[in-house]
């Protein structure tokens, strides 16, 4: 199973005047660099970062789907 979490959003911190915003995931993936909407200076997103938390949530979802088929006892879950 393949978790597509690109149209979520994360809410970011920017580092220049702490304002707090959304941003879509599948943005920030491919515009890592943004403008801050209150101070408007960039705010640089750490890629591997990124793509690390994805990978773990993606595991994290993957082991409980198994452990929730498991105890269905066998039953598959919806989709």
């Amino acid at each position: 199973m393949s978790l597509n979490l690109d149209s979520e959003t994360i809410m970011i911190r920017c580092p220049h005047c702490s304002a707090m915003y959304e941003e879509l995931i599948s943005r920030l993936k491919y515009e890592p660099k943004l403008s801050c909407p209150s101070c408007e200076k960039y705010v640089g997103v750490n890629l591997l970062e990124l793509y690390t938390a994805l990978d773990s949530a993606e595991k994290s979802c993957e082991a409980l789907f198994q452990k929730l088929a498991g105890a269905a006892g066998g039953r598959s879950l919806p989709e």
